[in-house]
């Protein structure tokens, strides 16, 4: 009786310790999985916050590079808006508008008619609005160069009152020497003479303006070039002022 009541609680035992160690093995391959799932999720969430803080940076640099780009095409635009306010001026400044409009197509046209730019130009500055003067006399002089000092070097007008006298630089052949006639091409120097010795000089390239006032009345004179050693003078006479 004795031995057989022993091997029972002996067998108990075992198996309670047994059953036991199942159970603590259970428990610490779930505790162990449990650790382990929870360092995973620990290394996952790591990964996730460095993947977010990167992709924060990679956003932050966008978002700068985004402004730099919008600051630099708002410049771009105030000067692109700034030329334009530019070129609108140019344009209101350049392009001629109603009466200058129709006086540049009548430039043009006689342009393109073959009329020489000096003729247009002399004849647009002597234009005046009409006055109480005189018809104008046309006459034609030789001027003196160093190789010519003789010949009609001279012309009068207003009945002798005034004498216009001129000179010039000679003209060069194709070798370079001096020929008798002046060129219209360089400065000539004109002497305007009055009655009583009163004398005015103007130089420069032909033609040449000058007006000068003798006893209460402007003469004005045109100076252009004319045929081989002649210069054609227009003068006329208005009461001044």
């Amino acid at each position: 009786m004795g031995l057989g009541r022993y091997d029972y609680d002996r067998r108990y035992r075992r198996r309670f310790w047994s059953g036991f160690g199942k159970l603590a093995f259970f428990a610490v391959i779930l505790l162990g999985t449990g650790l382990f799932a929870y360092q995973m999720g620990i290394e996952q969430l790591k990964g996730r916050d460095v993947a977010l803080r990167e992709e924060v940076a990679s956003l932050s640099r966008q978002k700068a590079e985004l402004e730099l780009l919008a600051g630099q095409m708002q410049h771009a635009a105030r000067a692109a808006e700034g030329r334009v306010h530019d070129l609108e001026a140019r344009l209101a400044r350049e392009v001629p508008t109603g009466d200058l409009a129709a006086l540049a197509g009548l430039v043009r046209k006689r342009l393109s008619d073959g009329l020489a730019p000096q003729r247009l130009a002399f004849v647009i500055e002597n234009a005046q609005n009409p006055r109480n003067c005189q018809a104008a006399e046309t006459k034609r002089f030789v001027i003196t160069t160093p190789l010519v000092k003789t010949g009609n070097r001279s012309a009068s007008f207003a009945g002798g009152a005034v004498t216009v006298t001129g000179e010039g630089e000679s003209a060069r052949n194709a070798q370079g020497a001096p020929e008798a006639w002046f060129d219209p091409n360089e400065p000539v120097t004109l002497r305007i003479t009055a009655h009583g010795g009163v004398e005015e000089v103007t130089t420069g390239r032909l033609p040449l303006h000058h007006a000068v006032v003798i006893d209460q009345t402007e003469h004005r004179f045109t100076i252009a070039a004319g045929p081989r050693s002649f210069v054609e003078v227009t003068a006329d006479r208005c009461p001044f002022p």
